[in-house]
């Protein structure tokens, strides 16, 4: 059986310019990832391994999404946005629960904490026209929401949960005065989700002093106006608080069952040593 070339050529023909362009200097880019790890090892930081699987995988995680992307923009199906949106949420609240497996229920507190708040202020922006009712918008929009959503949801969890073994004897003694858990627990989680602002808060104080964060970046660099993309960073700024704000109220009301039974108790074990 002879192998057809003229079927590979073709294929390489077909891929759009823009495509080859950017596997080029992503090529490139390996070069600056060489001497990361070059400079890891030398240091003897050990996170080699990590970056180059980190890299691998997330090279084909990205590269699967975009061709995703791509037929869903064309098609233009506000459900199937949505229900990929909700997709993405579900993935961010199983991060969060894998990078604090030690803390037992994690998961199902993290996937509803991180998708119902995304998901409600999408709409609700997408509803009132602040947002285009259009995948471009919504799912990087979105995709950012959820990515923050995940941290507050991570910040709290662990909090409340670190608080609880520390401090046990003083939520004990709260308890036991009248207090409710939501009383007892109540500066954690407000210290929090505190916490959880701080990053962002500091960036939109630099906002184009200091840094030009990615949504305006990325706009940019896709062709749109500087100052149009200007007032998307601002609007990205303002959902992200929101959805931050019932973000960690979502974790706090849901986890605080993890804490407390129903008889507040406190079921959290003490810390280990």
């Amino acid at each position: 059986m002879q192998f057809n070339f003229n079927l590979i050529l073709d294929f390489l023909n077909s891929i759009p310019p823009e495509i080859v362009d950017a596997a080029q200097r992503y090529l490139i880019a390996l070069v600056l990832l060489a001497l990361l790890v070059i400079i890891s090892r030398w240091q003897g930081l050990g996170i080699e391994e990590k970056l180059l699987i980190g890299t691998v995988r997330g090279t084909i995680q990205i590269i699967i999404m975009g061709f995703i992307l791509l037929e869903l923009f064309a098609l233009q199906n506000l459900w199937l946005i949505f229900g990929v949106l909700t997709i993405m949420c579900i993935a961010a609240g199983h991060t969060a629960s894998t990078n604090l497996d030690e803390i037992p229920g994690v998961l199902k507190v993290a996937v509803p904490s991180i998708t119902i708040p995304t998901l409600l202020v999408m709409l609700i922006s997408v509803a009132i026209g602040v947002i285009k009712p259009i995948g471009e918008f919504i799912i990087p929009m979105g995709g950012m929401l959820g990515g923050n959503a995940m941290g507050t949801t991570s910040l709290v969890i662990e909090r409340m949960w670190s608080n609880a073994q520390k401090e046990r004897n003083l939520l004990e003694t709260a308890l036991s005065l009248g207090a409710s858990p939501k009383q007892a627990i109540d500066a954690t989680v407000t210290e929090a989700i505190r916490a959880s602002f701080l990053p962002n808060l500091n960036r939109y104080a630099a906002l184009g002093l200091a840094s030009i964060p990615g949504l305006m970046s990325g706009l940019i660099a896709g062709g749109m106006n500087p100052v149009a993309a200007a007032f998307y960073q601002v609007i990205i700024f303002i959902m992200i608080f929101l959805c931050l704000v019932i973000c960690g109220f979502f974790v706090a009301r849901l986890f605080m069952n993890r804490i407390f039974n129903e008889r507040y108790q406190i079921e959290v074990p003490a810390p280990k040593g």
